[in-house]
């Protein structure tokens, strides 16, 4: 077991992990009305093996084109969390770690999340837009399971060792991220494989229980 008080920084999941939704693409089209016929049959095709995750991503963006992105926003706000964020990111930051989100999702969220609690560093995907419109494009910067390559990222960005790291995920695209850091907790686990290589598993409705498994 790692020392206490040896962690410098912390990388989150964001779907599924500090919100209560596995998917903030999902959750918008849900709430459009856009899910059943349109955008899960797109995420058929890609499970499917049918279409790539970018053209997966793109045919999602192109159901909200000519959208305003603060219709989106306003979406996206809504959201729920899982009870305890607010006290597992108190109790993260009186410790003094770095807190970092890498995500699949939407930036829309990333962003406003990492302003909301303030977070030092987060990336995720973009919808592209111009004048406030959405057109229907993406920009991918995080693949749904290669995180990897952020985490490496993270370490040399803020000079830290895979020892020092602390990840907390929830599905399949967190194993290679969990695979690379010293200390990872698979939170309400979609997926076996994950559970497997991280260092503890918490099936919680509350964020607080997490507290008690890092060792800190």
């Amino acid at each position: 077991m790692k020392k206490k008080d040896c962690f410098k920084l912390v990388i989150f999941d964001l779907d599924g992990t500090l919100t209560q939704e596995r998917s903030i693409w999902e959750y918008i089209h849900k709430r459009l009305g856009k899910w059943c016929g349109f955008a899960e049959e797109y995420q058929n095709q890609f499970l499917a093996g049918k279409i790539s995750y970018e053209e997966f991503c793109e045919r999602d963006a192109q159901v909200w084109k000519g959208m305003r992105v603060e219709e989106l926003l306003e979406i996206v706000k809504t959201v729920p969390f899982h009870p305890g964020v607010d006290e597992l990111i108190s109790f993260l930051k009186k410790r003094g770690l770095k807190l970092t989100m890498v995500s699949s999702g939407l930036s829309l969220l990333t962003n406003w999340v990492h302003q909301k609690y303030g977070f030092d560093y987060s990336i995720s995907n973009d919808l592209l837009y111009e004048d406030g419109v959405l057109t229907g494009k993406v920009k991918i910067q995080v693949y749904y399971d290669q995180k990897a390559e952020w985490v490496e990222r993270i370490l040399k960005r803020f000079e830290v060792k895979p020892e020092e790291v602390i990840a907390i995920g929830d599905s399949k695209g967190d194993i290679d991220m969990f695979e690379r850091v010293g200390f990872s907790i698979a939170f309400n686990s979609s997926c076996s494989d994950l559970d497997q290589i991280a260092s503890v598993c918490t099936q919680s409705q509350n964020l607080v229980n997490i507290i008690h498994q890092i060792p800190l």
